[in-house]
């Protein structure tokens, strides 16, 4: 079969004839076992840390039956802190998803965009998949003490992203990342009837199961198969490698499910998608394998093996020295309490053992001084001052080394000391926690992304509008471009939205106070100092707390101020006058400068119409010379026609 065929099938077991199948799932628990071998040391380790964390009690001889068997829970304060601390920083509130945008976006669409996807994805995670915050709740309780915990991405008819303990998960100890190992394996415990429903849905060949095993904590150590029942389980793993199942000569990603007793096979499905097949002419050439799981680790294990230290690693030596000590302390006071020693023949009562009550006198045939001379008691020392101080010791360098000391942040600052002194301590006490907190934000946005593809490939486009409450035919009316096609890998990339530095409300709080501080200096602006003061206290309606009216003024200030606005009108109305008489005066004499002014031009007025009169006259002359001088011409022309 060529890849394209095998890629169409549901369960590729049932394409598989029974021999290969045989091959494959001797493989496969071969490759487990070598695997879980390869952590042994890390198992017994983790064992032991689980027993300190849990207390569990065992029952102890030396040096006595029933002697003192106290468990000081360093490691299970430590891990209640951390969880206590990681949990609500890493998840801190609704917002937990934002979308970066790839290029250019002139027209900001696809910042409108991301934030639809962001507000979808937060949503999909803190209310659809139910089991996630909680699951992430136990996995900061496992991850401190075990030093990893882990998260398993898939689809199922819905997004699921379930917490799986390092017992329940094994991978080679040698691999070099959780991406590229070569074989990843999940342990599933299934009752027979469970196993029955995965048949009857066609997921699992109907096989004769083996024996089933309870499920147990894989760091223990296994004993005989349990009675067994409806209820116990059978086990089966799911791994995550490569086989050839097309005979090209390349291994292709699978993931093949085994009944671990039987070994045979149940399930083969592809752990690859076809569209990101890589083709050199007809030749497959490389096949990228889908990740399913992403790994939450506490401290990076210096031998460089993929199992990350824990405190159980770590606090561990330390915890069981503190409870020998005080076991030792404890059995040293009951020791000192106990009594005992040598009685003399010159006692003379009955034998055996003497045992007395409170306020009980006994009869013994002999005088005081002969008890005194004929009783010796055992040396019994009160426990020791040193032992008491070593103790004390051993217990503030574990707490040291699982931050659980009163700051959590450094020694104690004491009283009177300034914000900013209390904020450098915080700050430098934060820096081991802040580095865990980072690398579970790099874990937090690995499993974010593969929720990101699940939603790409599989998400209803009905559901995304429903959740941004989109309605179908207003979105087909106006135009809008809301669909699932939001979810395109190549214009966005998606991170989360938790603070890339972790503070504390203490470390908060002061940091607020010492920009109020600055803000009485006038250099800062007061009421945004009191807003940040306001969100480092949580408090609820901050913008409405902020909208302060103004403050009222008294009796004798709305005086004074009544009085200052008489006088002021006062002086304007004596500036009116003043400004008026100026005007009145100059008003008179630009009047007197116009009546002048006029009286001239009157004057001049009347030379005018004198000359006209003149000019008039000498005009009347003018034409009655002219009349007669006509006059005289026309007699002359008269004359000349006689003639």
């Amino acid at each position: 079969m060529n890849i394209q065929e095998l890629f169409n099938e549901d369960n590729i077991a049932n394409v598989l004839d029974e021999d290969t199948l045989l091959k494959i799932g001797d493989d496969i628990i071969t490759g487990f076992d070598d695997d879980k071998q390869s952590r042994s040391n890390w198992e017994t380790e983790m064992k032991d840390a689980m027993d300190l964390a849990l207390q569990i009690m065992e029952d102890k001889t030396y040096p006595w039956p029933g002697a003192s068997n106290v468990k000081m829970p360093l490691l299970t304060e430590a891990a209640i802190q951390y969880n206590s601390r990681m949990y609500p920083a890493l998840i801190s509130d609704k917002d937990l998803v934002k979308a970066r945008v790839i290029g250019a976006d002139s027209e900001g669409l696809k910042n409108k965009q991301g934030t639809r996807v962001s507000k979808h994805m937060s949503f999909q995670m803190l209310e659809e998949m139910e089991e996630w915050e909680e699951e992430m709740d136990i996995g900061f309780m496992v991850q401190p003490i075990l030093g990893n915990m882990y998260k398993k991405t898939y689809f199922d008819g819905r997004n699921y992203s379930d917490m799986i303990s390092p017992a329940e998960f094994v991978i080679n100890n040698n691999a070099k990342n959780l991406e590229t190992a070569y074989r990843k394996s999940h342990i599933l415990y299934k009752n027979q009837n469970q196993f029955r429903t995965e048949v009857l849905l066609k997921n699992y060949r109907d096989i004769k199961l083996g024996e089933p095993e309870q499920k147990t904590d894989e760091t223990k150590t296994e004993g005989t198969h349990p009675k067994s029942d409806k209820s116990t389980n059978y086990k089966l793993i799911e791994q995550h490698t490569y086989w050839d199942l097309d005979n090209d000569g390349l291994e292709e990603p699978y993931i093949i499910t085994v009944e671990y007793d039987t070994r045979q096979v149940v399930r083969i499905e592809p752990c690859f998608d076809l569209e990101d097949v890589l083709f050199n002419g007809e030749d497959v050439a490389y096949i990228p394998q889908i990740q399913y799981f992403t790994k939450y680790g506490f401290i990076p294990n210096p031998d460089g093996g993929i199992m990350d230290l824990g405190l159980g690693k770590l606090l561990g030596p330390t915890n069981h020295s503190v409870n020998t000590l005080i076991n030792q302390l404890i059995d040293a006071g009951t020791k000192a309490n106990m009594g005992g020693g040598f009685l003399g023949r010159g006692v003379r009562m009955k034998g055996g053992a003497l045992r007395f009550s409170m306020g009980e006198f006994k009869r013994i045939d002999s005088t005081g001084d002969d008890i005194r001379k004929n009783l010796i008691s055992l040396p019994t020392p009160e426990p020791s001052n040193v032992l008491f101080s070593l103790l004390g010791l051993l217990i503030n360098a574990g707490q040291r080394l699982a931050s659980t000391l009163d700051s959590q942040i450094g020694e104690d600052p004491g009283q009177n000391q300034k914000a900013t002194t209390t904020v450098a301590v915080q700050e430098q006490g934060q820096k081991i926690f802040n580095g865990i907190y980072k690398r579970n934000l790099r874990s937090l946005n690995k499993e974010i992304k593969k929720l990101f593809y699940l939603n790409s490939v599989h998400l209803p486009e009905e559901d995304y509008l429903n959740i941004l409450d989109e309605d179908p035919k207003v979105i087909e009316q106006v135009g809008t471009e809301i669909s699932k096609f939001d979810y395109d890998k190549e214009s966005l990339n998606i991170i989360a939205s938790a603070d890339k530095s972790y503070a504390t409300q203490q470390m908060k709080m002061a940091k607020s106070q010492a920009l109020w501080e600055k803000a009485q200096t006038g250099l800062v602006n007061p009421k945004m100092a009191m807003k940040t003061m306001l969100e480092a206290e949580e408090q609820p309606n901050i913008e409405a707390l902020m909208d302060v009216p103004p403050p009222q003024p008294s009796l004798d200030q709305l005086e004074f101020e009544h009085q200052k606005q008489i006088d002021w009108f006062d002086r304007e109305l004596e500036v009116i006058k003043s400004m008026q008489e100026d005007l009145r005066t100059q008003s008179d004499a630009v009047y007197k400068l116009a009546q002048a002014e006029a009286a001239e031009e009157g004057t001049q007025i009347n030379q005018y119409r004198a000359q006209v009169e003149q000019i008039k006259a000498q005009s009347a002359e003018l034409g009655k010379r002219a009349a007669a001088v006509k006059q005289t011409a026309g007699g002359g022309n008269q004359g000349m026609e006689a003639t």
